[in-house]
């Protein structure tokens, strides 16, 4: 019985290698010369050919794919390695420009100036929540002042980690400030009113003050001079009280924060 099973396979194994074989020589050697084979033969070897041909078809569309999927994840590192260019340029165009308009006022002040950013500004049930990616590993140091490029007030640190910081913003009732009306004599003591603002406090009747007027520190606290806080934003005069309600609007309302700068106030 296994004689006859192995008799049965190497008779396939020599019918296959023949069919191949006439198919060779059909094809490529004797080409267009007569050749009789019978008609079972024709079909069987037309009928493997056939299945040859599709199969290598097969292998080809594997490889084809194969060479796609490649080629595809090429793309896709590519791809991945020119937006995280595109976004190093970004960042080092958006910092080119702050330090630009950052010469002003650093060569203004008298003081070193440590350049940081914002990465967290939120009004939370205590107030506002503001935190620098900057802190005592960068030489920052609790009370130091923060500003934008223009010299506008954003608050000073309060509490200082290792590797940030966390600001009281100029709208904090904690955050205080002697200010005055620029190009006048017109002066009090802001404090924050967290969404409503700034408040001028300890103006006097007397003193001319309107909407609008620029308000800045006078640099008779810890405060640098001439640091902007913001605009007038509303007057009240009441000839039964001695001072007048005076709003402000924090000039950083009008900014969006990001990139700022730390006046060293402890040298």
């Amino acid at each position: 019985m296994i004689t006859s099973k192995r008799s049965s396979i190497r008779l396939l194994v020599i019918l296959l290698v023949a069919v191949i074989s006439a198919i060779f020589l059909n094809k490529y050697v004797i080409k267009k010369s007569f050749v009789f084979y019978p008609k079972f033969f024709v079909n069987l070897s037309s009928s493997v050919f056939v299945k040859i041909e599709n199969f290598g078809g097969f292998l080809e569309k594997i490889e084809n794919f194969n060479r796609l999927a490649s080629e595809n994840d090429k793309l896709k590192q590519d791809i991945a390695v020119v937006s995280k260019l595109e976004a190093e340029i970004d960042d080092l165009k958006s910092e080119n420009e702050f330090l630009r308009r950052s010469v002003g006022i650093s060569n203004k002040l008298a003081y070193q100036v440590v350049y940081a950013g914002i990465f967290n500004l939120n009004l939370g049930p205590t107030g506002y929540n503001v935190l620098l990616n900057k802190g005592s590993s960068d030489n920052i140091s609790e009370g130091d002042i923060v500003i934008t490029a223009e010299g506008e007030i954003v608050g000073k640190t309060q509490k200082v980690m290792n590797n940030f910081s966390r600001v009281l913003f100029v709208s904090d009732p904690e955050f205080k400030i002697t200010a005055k009306v620029m190009g006048s004599d017109t002066s009090g003591i802001s404090r924050g009113a967290f969404s409503e603002g700034v408040y001028l406090d300890f103006v006097i009747q007397e003193d001319e003050i309107k909407e609008g007027d620029i308000v800045i520190s006078t640099g008779n606290d810890l405060f640098p001079p001439a640091l902007v806080l913001g605009s007038v934003d509303h007057v009240e005069s009441s000839v039964t009280q001695m001072f007048k309600k005076v709003r402000i609007r924090p000039a950083i309302k009008e900014i969006k924060l990001g990139r700022v700068l730390v006046i060293k106030i402890k040298q």
